[in-house]
Formats: structure tokens, C-alpha cells, sequence
């Protein structure tokens, strides 16, 4: 028998197993350039249908990723993820991750969609 630890949470956090999937992220090249190319394999592995895809053409002039297109809207509804990894294991291009944040929570419906801008993450 083992005597029950308290933790207090905001301060103190609990060690996450090295598997353990959570919130997703989009990463980065180097250079700032995105790796997302908005191919739409990660939407169609996607079982709860989670995530929407808009792909868009890139301009040479003020590249946006690193190949000829990009995401110009990626969201992913937060309620319907059942955090599987299908996505993170379909993407061809490495560029959707599930990181270890679990701090998913709003007080809104609207608020557990996260768009682009709220997955981005530097390299």
C-alpha cells in the first residue's frame, strides 16, 4: 500500500509518461517557414473527422512554406479529438505534432477550436 501524494496543481505538475499525447502543435523549419503543405492526409486519418484543412498556393515572392502549398486554414476542434495520434503518424511532412500541454480547457464551445495561429510553434 502506498500512501496518496497530493499535488498542488498549478504549481507542482505530475511527470507525464514519454508517450503521453495532448494538445497539438504545427512546427516550423529553421528558417521560419512552415511545414504544413495542407495535403489533407492528416483530416482524412483523423476518425472523430476533427480536422478542417484549407490549402491555398504559395507565392514565390513572400513564401509562406517551403513547398508550392500551404494551410491557409488549419483548425482542429478539441472537443472531437479522442487525441488517437492518426494525424501526427499520417502527415508526410512532419509538421503536426501532439506535445504534452493538456491545458485544453474554455469556458466556451467556440474557444476548443484551435486555428493556425494558436498551433504554430517555432522550431
Amino acid at each position: 500500500f502506498v500512501k496518496p501524494i497530493t499535488v498542488q496543481y498549478p504549481e507542482e505538475r505530475v511527470p507525464l509518461p514519454k508517450k503521453f499525447r495532448a494538445l497539438h502543435y504545427l512546427a516550423r523549419y529553421e528558417n521560419g517557414l512552415e511545414r504544413c503543405v495542407a495535403c489533407g492526409l492528416c483530416s482524412r486519418a483523423c476518425p472523430a473527422d476533427a480536422i478542417y484543412i484549407e490549402g491555398a498556393e504559395n507565392n514565390p515572392s513572400s513564401p509562406v512554406s517551403a513547398k508550392e502549398r500551404f494551410a491557409a486554414r488549419y483548425e482542429i476542434d478539441m472537443l472531437r479529438c479522442i487525441f488517437c495520434g492518426y494525424c501526427e503518424e499520417a502527415c508526410p511532412e512532419d509538421a503536426i505534432f501532439l506535445g504534452h500541454d493538456f491545458n485544453i480547457s474554455s469556458s466556451t464551445r467556440v474557444g476548443t477550436v484551435y486555428n493556425k495561429t494558436m498551433l504554430l510553434k517555432d522550431a
